[in-house]
């Protein structure tokens, strides 16, 4: 699904609907008209992800051959029992995910986190404190009107006299295999920080909370050297992602 925002960096996810009243999800037309840009996973969504192939495949098999088809439903109606079946977990987990960084949030504002919550958020903090993190700014939304996108970082961060970006990521882990960032995770670290500080950052991190072992966090830092070619990169993807769809937001 496709993020959109407007130049003041104001979320535009959702749009009127002309008939019936309601709202629908922005589509590229939509942000052809009212001038939009691109969140920067829009924009990385171009990318084969061959891992998350290999996974939805397995998803369907799984669902497969637990649910076979019975023979009286027609394939339409089979398919898409097989669809809710197969992917019900991934919306499971992105609103796990999209609980715990609310609580995280909470916290590091010094607000009250919801029931169960600190589960996930004091081994985050012990980590935080232990690595002589600071936030500085949290859940700071951003536009680069000069090369044309936008995003939502979790926090902009200082350590050791250096300033960066930090995001903290979700992930199902398996005990005794290390977390290691997924290809696009630099590239939005260094996006969300050339879009911050109009260069790329002196320091970026991931901090990954399993979902799957209860008090589990590991964090990975990107250096300047790393995330200046991480830059590089997600320059390209934006340059491609225009022309493949044929619209460049304006500056």
């Amino acid at each position: 699904m496709s993020h959109w925002y407007n130049r003041h960096g104001e979320a535009v996810f959702e749009v009127p609907k002309v008939k019936g009243g309601g709202f629908r999800k922005t589509t590229i037309a939509d942000a052809r008209k009212m001038g939009l840009y691109p969140s920067v996973t829009t924009v990385l969504g171009i990318l084969d992800k061959p891992q998350l192939g290999d996974w939805k495949l397995e998803q369907m098999a799984l669902a497969a051959f637990n649910s076979p088809a019975n023979g009286s439903e027609p394939f339409e109606v089979y398919h898409q029992h097989l669809l809710t079946k197969a992917f019900e977990q991934v919306s499971d987990a992105a609103d796990l995910g999209t609980a715990i960084h609310a609580a995280l949030e909470s916290h590091f504002k010094g607000q009250p986190i919801e029931a169960g919550m600190d589960t996930y958020v004091e081994p985050v903090a012990r980590l935080i404190d232990r690595e002589g993190i600071q936030f500085t700014e949290h859940e700071l939304r951003l536009v680069n009107a000069q090369v044309g996108y936008a995003g939502t970082t979790d926090a902009v961060i200082t350590r050791n006299g250096q300033t960066g970006i930090l995001d903290f990521k979700s992930r199902k882990t398996k005990p005794g295999i290390a977390c290691t960032p997924w290809e696009t995770e630099p590239l939005q670290i260094a996006a969300y920080g050339v879009a911050k500080f109009g260069h790329v950052p002196e320091i970026g991190a991931n901090v990954y909370i399993s979902t799957t072992e209860k008090g589990r966090v590991e964090i990975c830092w990107h250096s300047h050297e790393d995330l200046a070619e991480a830059w590089k990169t997600f320059q390209s993807c934006v340059q491609i992602w225009q022309y493949l769809k044929s619209y460049r937001p304006p500056q």
